[in-house]
């Protein structure tokens, strides 16, 4: 099959990258901003206003009806720019979720949350209830906990309650995130969505989890060009170090990874938008190669710099750092491979 970008997602692309490049550069993603700031409600209005919370919406709901390669795209450009808002959540996971119970059925709540998202107003992340440690704190409006969300046995059910404040934020690896250990969750009102089925629901799981891989695959590749321009710039013994094998052939064997993990990927959301029988391999192999790419990419670009990629000030640890989050959330690379293993031998 042809899983090429055509020219409108190929635009779409293109623009994803300049916005976010402009609208949320590295020196903002270091402040980990909340979204109670003015430039942070700006920034997520303007999301929606370019129709990017809408991509997977029913089209009931004036959503635009789209493919997840085409949500694929705006996920890697995210990536790319470190970006700290709860996207893949909101505009992914959830209106796969409504889409799959039809409006007719789904609680009202989950309704009026996703209505709020299209329109620029709300910000929600998703978390298992299993889930003890809490990314975007502060980063959201809204907290929707989930039970079943990795355990099909489980009926479906969420529950939707307001983010914490930041005062109750905690740092983790990633210093751009904001993180939190979660509080009790007795008193939240539960909402089962049992018009979902398990097809329904591996789908929207996968989805979400390529979401993620596309993230990673973005931070890749803004660190692979950070090394490669420094490699061009730096200059040892009358050469740039770019020029010398110990140095380009690392960089070289970076690409490979990063390009790998984004054929898989895309390969992965077409299999996914075509429901095609290989749709679970590709995306356990999208996983495992992202995961890959994106450590081993990262670890290049720190040694690349050489003693200055260690430093705070420098911006490389970031795309580590958040190489290693996303990683983490994911499962790491070792339960990736794993999976691989077993649909391959199944």
């Amino acid at each position: 099959m042809d899983f090429a970008l055509n020219d409108e997602q190929q635009m779409l692309h293109e623009s994803a990258r300049r916005f976010f490049a402009d609208h949320h550069p590295l020196s903002r993603a270091r402040k980990a901003l909340p979204l109670a700031d003015a430039a942070q409600k700006t920034l997520w209005s303007d999301m929606a206003n370019m129709g990017w919370m809408a991509l997977l919406a029913p089209e009931s709901m004036d959503g635009l009806g789209l493919g997840l390669t085409d949500a694929y795209l705006v996920a890697e450009a995210a990536g790319h720019q470190l970006l700290n808002l709860p996207w893949n959540s909101s505009a992914v996971l959830l209106p796969l979720w409504l889409r799959a119970e039809g409006t007719d059925h789904a609680p009202e709540a989950l309704t009026a949350l996703v209505q709020g998202i299209l329109a620029g107003e709300r910000a929600a992340h998703c978390v298992a209830e299993q889930d003890r440690l809490r990314d975007h704190v502060a980063q959201c409006t809204d907290v929707v906990v989930v039970r079943g969300m990795h355990d099909d046995a489980q009926p479906l059910q969420i529950a939707i309650t307001h983010s914490t404040s930041a005062d109750d934020a905690t740092w983790g690896l990633d210093p751009t995130l904001r993180q939190s250990t979660a509080s009790a969750d007795a008193a939240l009102s539960w909402h089962t969505l049992s018009h979902v089925s398990a097809e329904e629901r591996a789908h929207a799981r996968r989805a979400y989890r390529l979401m993620q891989c596309a993230e990673l695959i973005g931070v890749a590749q803004a660190a692979l060009q950070l090394g490669a321009d420094y490699a061009k710039e730096r200059v040892q013994f009358g050469k740039p170090i770019g020029s010398y094998q110990a140095i380009k052939h690392q960089l070289a064997n970076a690409w490979m990874a990063v390009d790998n993990a984004r054929l898989s990927a895309l390969y992965a959301s077409a299999a996914l938008d075509g429901q095609l029988p290989d749709t679970a391999f590709a995306c356990a192999a999208a996983e495992y190669t992202a995961i890959e790419g994106a450590l081993h990419t990262t670890r290049t670009v720190i040694q690349v710099h050489g003693g200055m990629g260690f430093t705070w000030e420098h911006d490389a640890h970031l795309y580590l750092k958040r190489a290693h989050h996303l990683a983490a959330r994911l499962g790491g690379a070792s339960k990736a491979l794993t999976q691989v293993e077993a649909l391959a031998l199944a």
